[in-house]
């Protein structure tokens, strides 16, 4: 499972940058979390992303200043940031879609009607036994 995880983000690696869209897939990657809830503290991303705090400010730090990403300090504690996509964060981001949709289809190609159905019902039993075991 890990060699095929690796080569899978090889390939989607490469797919980005071979379609220049401003944003490497590890980067696209990382800011899923943030695409999910819209607004999020560094904490809550640190937790997400299982990254230390000062990893995730450099992170974030380099995200503000592409202006993908803003910190907005939060309205009911004003020790907190919150973070939110800018628009040319969203759109930027919005570019690896069809990137990832494309890559799916490659990914799928040779997989029947029922393979696929089995691989999904075998992805879904891993993400269940992962979130399970890390309660």
């Amino acid at each position: 499972m890990s060699e095929t995880l690796l080569l899978m983000r090889r390939y989607l690696a490469y797919e980005f940058a071979k379609k220049g869209i401003g944003m490497q897939f590890d980067e696209w990657m990382q800011l899923l979390p943030l695409v999910e809830s819209e607004t999020m503290s560094q904490k809550d991303l640190s937790d997400r992303l299982v990254k230390d705090k000062t990893t995730i400010s450099r992170l974030v730090d380099g995200w503000v200043k592409k202006t993908w990403v803003k910190r907005e300090v939060s309205a009911t504690d004003k020790r907190l940031y919150r973070l939110r996509f800018t628009k040319k964060g969203k759109e930027i981001w919005e570019k690896g879609l069809p990137i990832i949709a494309s890559a799916d289809e490659v990914f799928r190609k040779d997989l029947s009607d029922t393979n696929e159905k089995d691989l999904y019902l075998l992805l879904f039993k891993i993400q269940s036994a992962v979130q399970i075991a890390r309660q």
